[in-house]
């Protein structure tokens, strides 16, 4: 049965990537497309065409229009299946590895939380900013404001988070929170508009541009939001940025960082200019956030001469087999940073972990991976006993 588990995960990471691949190409191309489109200048082959577009692709020659329709019954295309389907498996990846093992992946370790809790503030993460995003859209014209409004909520969430949760676990929550936004965007807004206008093309009436205007806007949010999306959705490989004490000023800056490419590209596809001054400060603030992980991390010092004999060997094994990683500044080569910002150091730092040392040390031997540091076996059971004397239990990684 653990075996079928496993394969859920699996599957579950294979099919949010391809649909969030095919939802989020498809908001690529059709934002290019968009912007991209020219006033025709010669005979067009409908009539009220307000655009079009030559492209080339994979040999052949294309030619798009883009116009109103005048009584006609137009085949349309949605396509919608993408973003829900994005979600669903986003939402289960959420369920699969933060509600189902939240003392693993989601609670920090000496965390007050229960895992009951945790969950709540979970879920909660991912539905109040929708809500607070729908309501102020749905409130005011201006999308500055709109942007002023969610920039306030990324920054409060971005703090709040880190906080409370494991840091990668907020990182990635922050990247949830805005794809559920997205995806909401897609099945609340844009796709009963469409519906909307489309009955109107088949009942033969003249379109209702308030339905355009309301579909086009929250797309147009959306296609800004996908880069900062994909930069929270892949922080788990990020230790550099999740294990910072400012983690959530990086999250913040990246974010803003990819923000503003998005705006430089689309200015750029609208205009035929080239905004250097957004690309300067797409780059100024990425150097902003990259500086912050220059900051150092306050280094724990311990007294050993205030540990009894049994906990002072203890820290020498873990200080020679764990630490030389597990370090504010790791000494063994290839590493930069603690992996996933864990800090073994001192024997409250180990204290606060012996669930998970117990887990992946002595239960699994997953650590140190490979045994790279050559932990021996009496050292382990050494481990084991002072860890199991402090009431250390394994963790279910499944």
């Amino acid at each position: 049965m653990n075996i079928l588990i496993e394969w859920l995960g699996i599957l579950g990471r294979w099919a949010h990537v391809l649909f969030a691949i095919t939802w989020i190409g498809t908001s690529f191309y059709f934002n290019w497309l968009d912007l991209s489109e020219r006033k025709p200048k010669a005979p067009t082959l409908k009539p009220n065409v307000e655009g079009e577009v030559h492209e080339m692709h994979g040999g052949s020659f294309y030619y798009h229009e883009r116009f109103w329709p005048t009584g006609d019954n137009p085949r349309t295309l949605a396509h919608s299946g993408p973003a829900q389907f994005t979600f669903l498996t986003g939402l289960f990846l959420v369920a699969y590895f933060y509600w189902r093992g939240p003392s693993v992946y989601l609670i920090p370790p000496g965390s007050a939380l229960t895992v009951v809790e945790a969950v709540i503030l979970s879920g909660l993460a991912l539905l109040l900013p929708w809500l607070i995003y729908h309501q102020t859209c749905k409130r005011v014209q201006s999308d500055t404001a709109v942007l002023c409004a969610m920039a306030v909520v990324v920054t409060v969430a971005s703090f709040v988070l880190t906080r409370v949760f494991n840091p990668p676990a907020a990182f990635v929550h922050v990247g949830a929170m805005l794809g559920t936004i997205m995806a909401a965007n897609v099945q609340y807004v844009i796709i009963p508009n469409h519906i909307r206008m489309r009955r109107q093309v088949q009942a033969g009436q003249e379109v209702d541009l308030t339905f355009h205007k309301l579909a086009k806007r929250r797309s147009q949010h959306n296609n800004y939001m996908t880069l900062p999306v994909l930069f929270g959705m892949l922080s788990a490989h990020f230790p550099l940025a999740t294990s910072s004490e400012l983690s959530w000023a990086i999250l913040v800056l990246v974010m803003a960082a990819l923000f503003t490419l998005r705006h430089y590209r689309n200015v750029q596809l609208r205009t035929d200019r080239k905004p250097r001054a957004l690309l300067g400060l797409a780059g100024a603030l990425l150097a902003c956030g990259i500086g912050l992980s220059f900051v150092p991390r306050t280094a724990a010092v311990e007294d050993r001469s205030a540990l009894s004999a049994a906990d002072a060997r203890i820290h020498d094994i873990v200080q020679t087999r764990c630490a030389v990683c597990h370090a504010t500044t790791p000494s063994f080569d290839g590493f930069t940073v603690a992996p996933n910002g864990v800090h073994l150091e001192t024997m409250a730092e180990i204290e606060v972990r012996k669930d998970q040392i117990m887990t992946l040390a002595i239960a699994s031997d997953l650590m140190p991976p490979g045994n790279l540091t050559e932990m021996t076996d009496a050292e382990r059971r050494e481990l084991a006993d002072w860890l199991a004397a402090r009431g250390a239990v394994t963790l279910d990684l499944e």
